[in-house]
């Protein structure tokens, strides 16, 4: 309510005297002196202005005339467009029909995870990307960053020659030079001999390795990631004492935890999180229950975002609530250090009872970012409420 009185006379005549309109407020229905008042003003009462000799409409007048001044130097002084032949096929490629799509099957991969896509093509060029929807990791759906992948699918200026020393060469003078090489680590056992790549989950890529270090005893192994998922693969083995992967069937999940866990945006796995959860958001055909998410994180997240009940704490904050939340659902020798706030103490309650009560068809889901102890509690409270195997499947 405004300090301004407001005329309702005047109100109710304007809303009798015209047809359907549009109003956001009273004050802008009775037309009162504040509001034009508000309407002459660029900025609101109290906003602080730029103290500068080059004001806001300067920067603008000057950012237009520049760009203006850009595009007539792009124009040629003719204002025609250079001539270019249209020159028809010498030879007619099979199923190529000008204006007609065609579709291929690829995949791309995030984190050694592959992605099924398809990709519409005319005539050679790849002109968009949507998922598969015959490959489990998208159903048909796809992210951000595979529909900018569109930008590195047809790239005219694309290594396309073989190298050496910055001269070209071919892949036959390659074969030759690291044959006597490779002979020679044979011999060695291949003793100093090192092999760095990407996260790898293809298993026949794994078995060619598994091979090759089997003539090779000597030689090692590295896979790498710049994004991360050291702290996921350490948490996974102080939780079970050996390498495995871990994979959510959020589609059979009733609650969902997430500690400062953006599964959402996963380049690896977000797309079919998303889906599989929004599916269960859906409440038609029979399906009359709807899952439940939970989100503890320091920023605003897309996950955190679709939260029925986020709670907002410091990332140095999230081990002790999950430890707390773990030795609610019953995880031995997991109890808190420090002491939680009310808040944080109301949202572990309740958190930890729709656990409990969701009878294993929930899943705890640690972040990246958060240290392996982090993920090892958050499969142990998998594993005791029996969401291993049913909404938590460790490979």
């Amino acid at each position: 309510m405004t300090s301004e009185s407001l005329d309702l006379d005047v109100i109710r005549e304007r809303l009798n005297s015209g047809g359907r309109a549009f109003w956001r407020s009273l004050e802008e229905l009775a037309q009162t002196p504040r509001f034009q008042e508000l309407l002459d003003r660029e900025f609101p009462r109290g906003a602080s202005e730029w103290r500068d000799p080059v004001t806001r409409r300067t920067f603008l007048k000057l950012m237009g005339a520049s760009l203006a001044l850009g595009g007539l130097t792009a124009c040629q002084f003719d204002l025609r467009q250079p001539q270019e032949k249209i020159v028809p096929y010498v030879k007619q490629p099979e199923q190529v029909i000008p204006g007609r799509a065609l579709y291929f099957a690829t995949a791309i991969t995030h984190r050694g995870y592959g992605t099924g896509l398809l990709v519409e093509s005319h005539e050679g060029r790849p002109t968009k990307i949507e998922g598969n929807p015959d490959h489990p990791a998208s159903l048909g759906a796809t992210d951000v960053l595979t529909q900018a992948s569109i930008l590195t699918m047809y790239d005219p200026d694309r290594s396309q020659q073989v190298l050496n020393a910055g001269q070209e060469s071919d892949w036959n003078a390659f074969l030759n030079a690291i044959r006597p090489a490779f002979e020679q680590q044979r011999a060695a056992q291949g003793a100093g001999l090192r092999f760095l790549t990407g996260p790898v989950t293809s298993p026949t890529f794994v078995a060619q390795m598994n091979d090759l270090l089997a003539q090779l005893p000597q030689a090692r192994w590295y896979q790498y990631s710049p994004t991360g998922g050291d702290n996921s693969r350490a948490g996974l083995r102080q939780a079970f004492g050996e390498n495995v992967e871990v994979i959510y069937r959020l589609d059979q999940a009733n609650v969902i935890v997430a500690l400062d866990s953006d599964f959402m945006m996963d380049p690896a796995t977000g797309t079919r999180y998303q889906r599989d959860w929004a599916q269960r958001r859906r409440v038609r055909r029979g399906q009359t229950q709807m899952n439940r998410l939970y989100a503890v994180e320091p920023t605003l997240t897309n996950t955190g975002n679709m939260a029925d009940h986020r709670l907002r704490a410091r990332a140095g904050q999230i081990e002790q609530i999950a430890r707390a939340l773990a030795t609610a659902v019953g995880v031995a020798g997991a109890a808190p250090t420090a002491q939680l706030t009310e808040e944080q103490q109301r949202w572990v309650d309740a958190a930890a009872a729709d656990l409990r009560a969701a009878g294993g068809a929930c899943v705890v889901i640690p972040g990246e970012y958060q240290p392996p102890v982090v993920h090892a509690i958050a499969h142990a409270i998998n594993t005791t409420l029996g969401a291993a195997g049913r909404t938590v499947v460790y490979t």
